[in-house]
């Protein structure tokens, strides 16, 4: 249990925080030491980095308990609506931030990342999404550990795909999610444009094949929602999108429809195909 969890427990009202005195940290120790009997997740320094972030971090605790991202994050509990919080935003600084969830939040948060990244729905991407808006809160080694979480799953999707001999997709359905490619865009670089490449190379060679078109037409689709570092690149992720979304004309015949998509696969490749060249004279 984390300092938030303890917090939302204990029911301390988030307008009190500021005026809190000497009176009611003895008040909620009491409340801990009494809670710790009967709830065996309580850990010992759990209580007493909650008393110290009252003490010495009540501006950072009070953001974090007003923000309905974090408090949603922190304590696994969405049921409360947006006009429970007040979004405190007054006088807490980045640096000061980036201390309190280092003193008391930072395992929690790669854990949580690490865990909802893993189940790989939907609902758990997006919550991760919104998470992301607020990394400029988070330090940079946990920027880090989140960035390269992403990229083995991005590297897992890849290895799937290049030794895929079934047409089972399931364990990597988040591709086809355009949240996914959002929460990439957070940590774009050199190094993960090409990623995407590859990415874009496999999805178009199993397109191709009719593998699962209509999976592989989802990802393609969703693949257009990522921010590349090269412009060229979200170029064609765009282009490729619209093509496939662009409505079929009522006298178009299956074979017009089907020589419209291989259109579309030659001119993905021979863009990868430049891309590729780009890429290797930029090492």
């Amino acid at each position: 249990m984390n300092i938030i969890q303890l917090f939302s427990l204990l029911d301390i009202k988030t307008d009190q925080i500021l005026a809190f005195g000497a009176e009611d940290y003895v008040r909620i120790e009491k409340k801990i030491n009494f809670e710790k009997k009967i709830n065996p997740e309580i850990e010992a320094n759990t209580g007493q980095n909650l008393i110290i972030a009252l003490k010495n971090y009540k501006e950072e605790l009070l953001f974090v308990a007003s923000n309905h991202i974090l408090f949603s994050f922190f304590t696994h509990d969405n049921h409360f609506s947006k006009k429970h919080f007040s979004d405190y935003k007054q006088t807490v600084s980045d640096e000061k931030m980036k201390e309190f969830i280092a003193l008391f939040l930072a395992a929690d948060l790669i854990s949580f990342f690490s865990f909802k990244l893993s189940k790989g729905w939907l609902h758990d991407l997006e919550d991760l999404d919104l998470l992301l808006t607020l990394k400029r809160y988070f330090p940079e080694e946990i920027i880090y550990k989140m960035g390269s979480l992403l990229y083995s799953k991005l590297d897992f999707a890849i290895s799937q795909l290049t030794a895929s001999i079934t047409n089972d997709f399931s364990n990597i359905e988040y591709i086809k999610y355009g949240t996914f490619y959002d929460l990439l865009s957070h940590f774009t670089t050199f190094e993960l444009d090409r990623k995407i490449v590859v990415l874009l190379n496999l999805v178009s060679e199993h397109y191709t094949k009719r593998t699962d078109t209509i999976f592989f037409s989802s990802v393609l689709k969703s693949m257009a929602s990522y921010k590349a570092y090269i412009e060229e690149i979200s170029k064609l992720l765009i282009e490729s999108r619209e093509i496939l979304m662009k409505p079929k004309k009522t006298h178009e015949n299956k074979k017009t429809e089907e020589n419209t998509k291989i259109d579309l696969v030659i001119k993905i490749m021979l863009a990868i195909l430049f891309l590729m060249i780009v890429l290797y004279k930029l090492k």
